[in-house]
């Protein structure tokens, strides 16, 4: 099998698709740009939210719980809510979220500028990501279903990352600046307009297809049972299985920074700005270890993937020294830059997934990823707020290395490469 495998790089190694051949599909072109918006709009707010509880509150775990809220309602909400992305057309639903977003984030204005609790901002942080749940499992599927050609799908998979990231250092470094200087009033009414422009760019350019299971809008017993259907699936089927336990297996690594970010940089004596640069480094890497990555064959990617996982929490060990802000940027960026294995890991992913189970199994990964970085943000938070923002992450990167030592032990090669071979085919 691998000398199959090998020998398929060697054939289509040289006919790569580009970022630019990916972008010169009209539809995928739309997608692109309503993804940039809406995601820098949306790391714009939290850093909005997180700066307001910080100010308030003057607590690390209480700046993290505002990171945790924003992941809480996919703990439940894409697990539950992903069926929605086969029983209905996915443009449809991706623009019902968007405007849907935009409603909530006016309301998160209004609170705001009412000076209402934080009960109440965290209330509505929630409510943005909930009725938002859908949308990624309806983007994964979509994506899919654009290219036939699967070499051009993983170049596109990759590009929406990579800009994904560098779309977070947009957002997270602007907002601690837009937040300093304005106030968080202009970074959210700049989130709202991002989301109608989005909703508009998916509806005009996007292709109306027909829902991937024709049953019509599901019942609460409905989406249960679909859920329940996925879950098994994922139980039996061996390389899906994998390949998201490392997913959620990592991230334990992959949020600590975020959680810690800003009250790294109060701890040093700097500002909500560099608060957010450093926010903003560990994107800033990813997105440079995306491109890198997207160099690769698929089957050259799905084999590193474990290796670069093994790589991403060591730079992360040496914050034990407590390093200046400036220091700390660089670690966060080179434990970034290992992370661009997450683009073959999900890309693989969806197309394992059957077409009628593609939305709900990728929202059964999304549901995974929120309930473990819930209990991740919070766990680092605590740590913090126990000890200092630099031991915290330590520790959850060397967390990150034991758990490692357990999935290099059972990891599945054979099977997960054998899968992707007939994948990428």
């Amino acid at each position: 099998m691998r000398g199959a495998g090998d020998s398929g790089e060697r054939a289509d190694a040289p006919a790569r698709p580009s970022y630019l051949q990916a972008l010169a599909h009209r539809e995928f072109a739309a997608l692109f740009t309503a993804r940039l918006l809406s995601d820098w709009g949306d790391n714009l707010a939290r850093v909005a939210i997180a700066s307001l509880v910080l100010s308030r509150s003057g607590s690390a775990l209480l700046t993290a719980v505002s990171f945790a809220v924003s992941f809480l309602p996919g703990v439940f909400g894409q697990a539950l809510l992903g069926p929605y992305a086969d029983r209905l057309p996915r443009r449809t639903l991706l623009v019902v979220c968007d405007l849907l977003r935009a409603l909530v984030v006016v309301l998160l204005v209004l609170a705001v500028t009412a000076h209402l609790s934080l009960v109440v901002l965290l209330a509505l942080l929630f409510a943005i990501e909930l009725v938002g749940a859908p949308f990624y499992a309806a983007t994964a599927a979509l994506l899919t279903e654009l290219f036939h050609d699967r070499r051009t799908y993983l170049t596109a998979s990759s590009l929406l990352s990579a800009t994904g990231q560098l779309n977070q250092v947009i957002g997270l470094g602007l907002g601690g600046i837009i937040v300093g200087l304005f106030g968080p009033n202009l970074a959210l009414g700049a989130d709202a307009a991002s989301f109608v422009a989005s909703a508009v760019l998916l509806g005009s350019f996007v292709r109306h297809r027909p829902a991937a299971l024709d049953l019509g809008l599901p019942g609460l017993h409905d989406l249960v049972r679909d859920t329940r259907e996925g879950v098994a699936y994922l139980r039996r089927d061996v390389p899906l299985r994998w390949l998201i336990a490392l997913a959620w297996v990592m991230l334990l690594t992959l949020v600590a920074p975020e959680a810690v970010a800003l009250p790294y940089a109060r701890a040093h004596g700097d500002s909500t700005a560099i608060g957010g640069f450093l926010l903003a480094t560990v994107p800033l890497g990813a997105a440079v270890g995306v491109v890198v990555v997207n160099r690769w064959t698929s089957s050259q990617q799905v084999r590193r993937l474990l290796p670069l996982a093994t790589m991403a929490p060591m730079p992360l060990l040496l914050l034990a020294f407590d390093p200046p802000w400036q220091v700390a940027a660089v670690l966060f960026t080179l434990s970034g830059a290992c992370q661009g294995y997450m683009v073959p890991l999900m890309g693989t992913f969806s197309l394992l997934a059957p077409d009628s189970m593609r939305g709900r199994l990728n929202g059964l990964a999304g549901s995974g990823f929120a309930l473990v970085s819930v209990v991740a943000l919070l766990l680092v938070g605590a740590a913090a707020d126990a000890t200092s923002p630099a031991l915290a992450v330590v520790l959850a990167a060397a967390s990150t290395l034991i758990f490692l030592a357990v999935t290099w032990h059972r990891w599945p090669s054979p099977a997960i490469e054998k899968a992707a071979v007939r994948a990428y085919a």
